[in-house]
C-alpha cells in the first residue's frame, strides 16, 4: 500500500491537479473577499476607483481622466505611468460591473502561482519541492495583503513578472522581451525592477548577456521617459521620488530606521525560511526594491501591508527555487525535502497564528453575514439617479464609478454636483472621509446651504439635491 502511494505521488497529473486546485481556490478566495468588501462599501475611489474609472473610460474610447487630489481632471498618467493596466480593458466590453476588475486581479495572481509551479518543475524537477514554494508564495502575508487591498497595478503585475522569469528559464527570448516590457509598463518605478531582472539574467544566464545589457539600458530609458518626460509633462511634480537623502551614513540609517523596516525584512525572510539569501544573483534586485521603498517617505510603504510587497513576492519565490536547486546539487541534497516540508509548515503557521492572513476571511461565515448589514446604504444609493452629477464620500462613490461621480470634498461646490451623498455615522474608517476634514461640520454647512435641499434622509444618511 505504501509503495502504491509513493508511486502515485510521483505521477505528474496528480500534482498538476493539486496545484490547479490550489491556484483556483486562491483566486476564488481573493475574489470572494474583495467582491464582498465591494458590497460592504469597504472600497473607495482611492485607490480602486482610480483604476476602475480609467479602464472603464478607455473601454468606451474616452480619455482615462480621473478625479485626484493632487492632479485633478487629468489622465491617470499624471499620477503614475502604468499603460499595462489597459490590457484589462476588454473586461468592460463584456460587463459593466466594477467587481469584474477585482475578480480578474485575483485570477491573475492565482495564475502566477501556476507559472511558478512550472518554473519550479523546470529547475528542480521535483513536484513536491515546487509545490512547497508555491504554497509559501501564496501564503506570504505580503501577497495576501496585496490581494486584500482591493485593486492595484502591482498586484496584477505578478503574473507577468512570473512569466518573464518562466521565459528566461525556458530560453524563450521573444516571450521574455514581451513579458519584460509588459511588466515595466505596470508602473514607472518598475524600471528598478527591470534593472534588477537584467542583472539577474546577466549573472544567471551567460548566453543572454548581450540581451541583459540591452534590457538594463531599456529599463533606465523607461524610467527616464516615464518620470522625467511623461509624468513631468502632465504633473507639476513627481510626488513619489525619494526625498531628503543625504550621504552614505544617512542612507544606511534610513534603511534600518525606524524599526518597522527591519521587522519587514525579518518577517519577509522568515516567510521563505531565508532561502532567498542563498540566491546571490538576485541580491541586487532585492537591494533596489527595498532601497526604493525604505528611502521613500510614507510609512505605508515600509511594512507588509497594502500592495507594495506584491512587486517583490514573485522574485522571493524564484530566489527560493534557485536556493533549493543549489541545495539539491550539494552533498546534503536530501535536506531539500526537509526544507520543503518545513517551508509548508512555516507558511501555514505564519498565516494562521502570527499574521492571521486576510484570505482567512474567505472561510469565515461572519464575514459574509456582515455583507447583509449594509441594506441601509443600498437603500440610499438606489434613491439617487445614476445619470446625474454626483459627489459622494470616498466609499460611497463605488456604485457610481461608471457614471459622473466625484469624491466629496470640503469644497463641495467645486464640481457643482446635482446630488451629494453623506453617511455621517460615527466609527467609520478614516478612508471614507478622504478630502473631508470634519464630516459633522460639512453636514451642517449643507443643511444651511439654500442651494441644496434634502432629497433623502434616514438616520445618519443624507442625500442633498441641488436646487434649480
Amino acid at each position: 500500500m505504501k509503495i502504491k502511494i509513493l508511486q502515485l505521488l510521483k505521477r505528474s497529473f496528480i500534482w498538476q491537479i493539486f496545484i490547479i486546485v490550489c491556484c483556483g481556490l486562491y483566486a476564488l478566495a481573493g475574489s470572494l473577499i474583495n467582491v464582498n468588501r465591494f458590497l460592504q462599501y469597504d472600497l473607495g475611489y482611492y485607490d480602486f476607483g482610480i483604476f476602475d474609472v480609467a479602464i472603464w473610460k478607455l473601454s468606451r474610447f474616452q480619455a482615462p481622466i480621473i478625479d485626484h487630489f493632487i492632479v485633478p481632471g487629468k489622465i491617470i498618467f499624471a499620477d503614475h505611468f502604468n499603460p499595462s493596466i489597459f490590457l484589462l480593458t476588454p473586461i468592460y466590453w463584456f460587463t459593466s460591473r466594477s467587481e469584474a476588475l477585482l475578480i480578474a486581479e485575483s485570477l491573475l495572481v492565482g495564475l502566477s502561482g501556476y507559472v511558478l509551479f512550472l518554473i519550479g518543475n523546470k529547475i528542480l524537477k521535483n513536484y513536491f519541492l515546487s509545490t512547497s514554494v508555491v504554497l509559501a508564495y501564496f501564503l506570504f502575508i505580503g501577497l495576501q495583503n496585496a490581494i486584500y487591498s482591493d485593486f492595484h497595478e502591482l498586484t496584477v503585475m505578478t503574473v507577468f513578472l512570473m512569466l518573464t522569469y518562466w521565459a528566461m528559464f525556458n530560453s524563450r527570448k521573444k516571450l521574455f522581451l514581451l513579458f519584460f516590457i509588459i511588466t515595466l509598463g505596470f508602473k514607472e518605478s518598475l524600471f528598478l525592477l527591470g534593472i534588477g531582472v537584467s542583472i539577474f539574467v546577466f549573472l544567471y544566464k551567460k548566453e543572454w548577456r548581450k540581451l541583459s545589457i540591452a534590457t538594463f539600458l531599456a529599463s533606465l530609458l523607461w524610467g527616464f521617459i516615464a518620470i522625467k518626460i511623461i509624468i513631468a509633462g502632465l504633473s507639476p511634480t513627481y510626488q513619489y521620488a525619494p526625498k531628503n537623502i543625504g550621504g552614505i551614513t544617512d542612507i544606511l540609517v534610513q534603511m534600518v530606521s525606524p524599526l518597522i523596516k527591519l521587522q519587514t525584512l525579518f518577517w519577509t525572510g522568515l516567510s521563505f525560511l531565508f532561502l532567498p539569501l542563498f540566491s546571490p544573483a538576485l541580491w541586487p534586485l532585492f537591494l533596489l526594491h527595498y532601497s526604493h521603498r525604505f528611502l521613500t517617505e510614507g510609512a505605508i510603504r515600509w511594512d507588509l501591508g497594502l500592495h507594495y510587497n506584491a512587486e517583490i513576492a514573485p522574485t522571493l519565490a524564484i530566489a527560493s527555487v534557485c536556493a533549493l536547486a543549489w541545495i539539491q546539487k550539494g552533498k546534503l541534497h536530501k535536506l531539500s525535502y526537509v526544507i520543503a516540508f518545513l517551508l509548508i509548515i512555516n507558511s501555514l503557521f505564519l498565516h494562521r497564528f502570527i499574521f492571521h492572513g486576510p484570505l482567512g476571511l474567505a472561510y469565515h461565515p461572519a464575514f459574509y453575514k456582515h455583507t447583509n448589514d449594509f441594506a441601509f446604504l443600498n437603500k440610499m444609493i438606489q434613491a439617487v439617479p445614476k445619470d446625474a452629477k454626483i459627489a459622494a464620500q470616498n466609499n460611497l462613490t463605488v456604485p457610481f464609478l461608471h457614471n459622473n461621480v466625484y469624491i466629496l470634498r470640503d469644497d463641495y461646490k467645486k464640481h457643482t454636483p446635482d446630488y451629494i451623498l453623506i453617511d455621517a455615522r460615527d466609527g467609520q474608517s478614516p478612508g471614507n472621509y478622504l478630502g473631508i476634514s470634519d464630516i459633522k461640520n460639512l453636514l451642517q454647512r449643507l443643511l444651511s446651504d439654500k442651494k441644496y435641499s434634502i432629497y433623502y434622509h434616514e438616520g445618519d444618511q443624507y442625500v442633498f439635491k441641488k436646487v434649480n
